[in-house]
C-alpha cells in the first residue's frame, strides 16, 4: 500500500546524512534554551522583588518609631484602608562575641498577614509559627467598661485609722488608674487626690480616644511620708462606674473580683524598723466584703522620716497598689532563627535569659525559622533599634557578621511577664498594618499626613516592590537575555529554511525519480514533514532540557540586589508553563510554516530532472 514509505525513507535519509540537519537543530536547540533561560530569569526576578519586599515590610504597612500613649493607639486601627493593627516593640540585645539580636514583640492575636513569612523558610507554615508564640489562653477580663464609655468614676473611701488630721490638716493620697487595652497595652492615669476624711468621693477620670473596650486592672494610691509621724490608712473602693456619652451610668460589678496588693516606696530614707511602712493588707472585715461583695478595702502602715534624715527637698511617698489577680502566666514562648540558635548556641525547646535592658525574661524557644521579616542586615533600612536599650528608628540593625538572629515573641505575653517581675510593661514603638484589598496606597497617604509622623516612618510593602523593580542591576540582565533569545530565534528560522531549502533542491532528482514511480505529491510532502518535524520535535526536546537546567543553574547566581549580593529570602527559579510553551510554540511555527511551504511545492518534472542529470 506504500503508506509506510514516508517514514521508511525519512529513516533511510537519517541513516544516509546523519550530519544534514546538525546545524538548524544546534540553533533550534539554542533558541528553545535562551528562550527559556530568559523567561526564567525574568519570572524569577519578578517573585525575588516581590519576596523581598515581603521580607523587608512584614506588613502591607508598617509605621516605625511610633509615640505611646492611649489616644495615639486608638488612631491607627481608624486609618482608612486598615483593616487591623497589631502593636510592634523591636530591641536590639546584646549577646556573646560581639554580636546583637534583634527581638521582635508583636500581638500575634491582631497580627493578619502571619509575618509576610515565606513558606520556605519554616519547616512547618507561617500561620504555626505565629501561632507558637500566641498565648494558649486569655485573661478573663472582670472589670470591662463599655465600648461607648466616655469616663469613669472610681467610689472610693479613704480613713487615717490613727485619727483625722493626725498627721497635718488637708492630708491626701493621689490616685491612679490602670487600664487595659484590647491589645493588652496598659495605661496609668492620674485620676485625682482623694482626703483622707472617712467620706466617700467619686473621682472622675475622662478617657479620651482608646483602642477599646478599655478594662480596669488597678489603682494605686501615692501617699507622702510625713517627718517624725506615721498612720494606719484605709482606702476602700466601693464601686466604679462608666460613664457613657450623654450622663448615661453604668455601674460594675465588683462581685466575684479577687484582689491583691503590693508596696513600694520612692525616695524613701535608710530603714531604721520603726519608721519603715507597713505592708497592705486587704481589709475583708472591715470593708464588708462577706456581706455586699461589692466593697475592696486595703488598710497600710505609711511609716515616716525619722527627724535627723529630714530634708528641704521633695517628701519621699509610698505606693500601694491594688490589682485584680489574674491566672498563673504560662512561659513565655518564642520563635527563633537558625542564625539565633547558631550565636547564641542554644537549640529548640531550650530556655534562654533575654536581656532587655529593664529586665531579663526567661523566654522558651519553641520553633526556628530559617530567617524572620524585617529583622537583620538583609531587611535594610526598615529595621530600627541599633543596640541594647537604643531609642527605636535609630539605626538600620545589626551588620552581617555582628547579627546573631532574631526571636519572635508575643507583645501580650511579654509584657504580662515583665508585669508579673515587678517592671513596667514596654510600650510599642512600631505598629503592622493589615489593609483591605487595594487600601495600601490610601493607608499610607492618611498617615503621611499626620501631623506627628514623618513620611520615612510610613514602610509599605508595594512601595518597596516597586524600589527594588526599578534596579537597573536587575533589569539589565533581563533586557540582554531577552535580545539575546530573540536572536537565537531569528538566527535559527533563517538558518532552518536554509537548509531546508538547500536540502529539498539537492534531492530533487530523487523526488522526480519517485514521482515517475508512482509516488504521488501528498506521499511526498509527508515524507519532508517526517524527516523535518523529526529534527524540530528532537530540537525542542533537548531544548526545553537544556533551558531547564540553564535556568536553575544560572538564575541564582545572576538575580542579585543592588548592592550586588544574594537576596533574602534565597531566590525560587521560576519557569512558568504557559510561558514556556507560548516560547515552544513560537520556536516551532517557523520551521514549521517553511516545511509546509516547500513540502507542498509542486516537484520538478522527472523527465527534465533526467536530462539534467545525464547532461543533455
Amino acid at each position: 500500500s506504500g503508506r509506510g514509505l514516508p517514514a521508511a525513507l525519512a529513516g533511510w535519509q537519517f541513516s544516509r546524512r546523519p550530519g544534514r540537519g546538525t546545524g538548524p537543530v544546534l540553533l533550534l536547540v539554542l533558541a528553545v534554551a535562551m528562550g527559556m533561560l530568559a523567561i526564567g530569569q525574568g519570572a524569577s526576578w519578578d517573585h525575588s522583588q516581590t519576596d523581598q519586599a515581603d521580607f523587608r515590610s512584614g506588613a502591607p504597612v508598617r509605621v516605625l518609631a511610633t509615640e505611646p500613649g492611649m489616644d495615639q493607639v486608638a488612631r491607627y486601627a481608624q486609618v482608612p484602608g486598615v483593616r487591623d493593627a497589631a502593636p510592634g516593640y523591636r530591641l536590639q540585645v546584646p549577646l556573646a562575641g560581639n554580636r546583637t539580636a534583634t527581638v521582635l514583640a508583636l500581638d500575634t492575636a491582631h497580627l493578619q498577614d502571619d509575618l509576610l513569612l515565606r513558606d520556605d523558610l519554616t519547616d512547618s507554615t507561617p500561620r504555626q509559627v505565629v501561632a507558637a508564640v500566641t498565648p494558649k489562653a486569655t485573661e478573663p477580663v472582670n472589670l470591662r467598661l463599655p465600648t461607648t464609655a466616655a469616663g469613669v468614676r472610681f467610689g472610693l473611701r479613704a480613713t487615717n485609722l490613727d485619727g483625722a488630721g493626725s498627721r497635718g490638716p488637708d492630708e491626701t493620697t493621689s490616685v491612679s488608674a490602670t487600664l487595659q487595652d484590647r491589645y493588652g497595652l496598659t495605661y496609668r492615669l492620674l485620676v485625682g487626690s482623694l482626703p483622707l476624711d472617712g467620706r466617700v468621693h467619686q473621682l472622675g477620670l475622662d478617657l479620651g480616644p482608646a483602642a477599646g473596650p478599655l478594662s480596669v486592672t488597678g489603682l494605686d494610691f501615692d501617699t507622702d511620708v510625713r517627718i517624725g509621724r506615721g498612720a494606719r490608712h484605709r482606702i476602700a473602693l466601693e464601686s466604679i462606674t462608666a460613664v457613657e456619652h450623654g450622663d448615661h451610668a453604668r455601674k460594675l460589678d465588683l462581685e466575684g473580683t479577687r484582689w491583691s496588693t503590693s508596696m513600694g516606696e520612692r525616695g524613701a530614707p535608710p530603714a531604721s524598723g520603726k519608721s519603715d511602712p507597713t505592708p497592705p493588707k486587704l481589709d475583708k472585715k472591715r470593708a464588708g466584703m462577706k456581706r455586699a461583695g461589692n466593697t475592696v478595702a486595703v488598710v497600710y502602715g505609711t511609716g515616716f522620716v525619722p527627724p535627723e534624715f529630714a530634708s528641704g527637698g521633695a517628701p519621699p511617698t509610698v505606693n500601694v497598689s491594688l490589682g485584680l489577680v489574674r491566672p498563673e502566666a504560662g512561659d513565655v514562648t518564642a520563635v527563633a532563627t537558625d542564625r539565633y540558635l547558631a550565636s547564641s548556641g542554644t537549640r529548640t525547646g531550650q530556655r534562654v535569659d533575654v536581656d532587655l535592658g529593664i529586665a531579663t525574661v526567661r523566654v522558651r524557644i519553641v520553633d526556628s525559622v530559617r530567617a524572620l521579616p524585617t529583622t537583620g542586615p538583609e531587611a535594610g533600612a526598615t529595621t530600627t533599634g541599633s543596640g541594647s536599650g537604643s531609642a527605636p528608628g535609630s539605626g538600620s540593625g545589626s551588620g552581617g557578621a555582628k547579627d546573631g538572629g532574631a526571636l519572635l515573641l508575643d507583645l501580650r505575653a511579654l509584657n504580662r511577664a515583665l508585669a508579673d517581675g515587678g517592671t513596667d510593661p514596654v510600650a510599642p514603638n512600631e505598629w503592622w498594618l493589615s489593609t483591605l484589598p487595594g487600601g495600601d496606597a490610601k493607608a499610607a497617604a492618611a498617615l503621611r499626613a499626620r501631623p506627628d509622623t514623618a513620611p520615612l516612618q510610613v514602610v509599605v510593602r508595594a512601595e518597596i516592590g516597586e524600589q527594588l523593580r526599578d534596579d537597573p542591576l536587575g533589569a539589565g540582565p533581563q533586557s540582554a537575555l531577552a535580545a539575546a533569545a530573540l536572536a537565537a530565534a531569528l538566527l535559527a528560522a533563517v538558518g532552518f529554511a536554509v537548509n531546508t531549502a538547500g536540502s529539498l533542491r539537492e534531492r530533487g532528482a530523487e523526488f522526480a525519480i519517485l514521482g515517475a514511480l508512482g509516488t504521488s505529491r501528498r506521499r511526498l510532502a509527508r515524507l519532508v514533514a517526517a524527516e523535518q518535524g523529526i529534527l524540530v520535535a528532537l530540537a525542542l526536546l533537548v531544548g526545553v532540557g537544556l533551558g531547564t537546567f540553564l535556568t536553575r543553574a544560572v538564575v541564582p547566581l545572576t538575580v542579585l540586589t543592588g548592592d550586588a549580593t544574594r537576596p533574602v529570602p534565597d531566590v525560587l527559579v521560576r519557569l512558568p508553563l504557559h510561558q514556556v510553551a507560548l516560547l515552544v510554540a513560537g520556536v516551532a511555527v517557523t520551521p514549521v510554516l517553511i516545511t509546509a511551504g516547500l513540502a507542498l511545492r509542486r516537484p520538478p518534472r522527472a523527465a527534465t530532472t533526467l536530462r539534467i542529470q545525464g547532461g543533455e
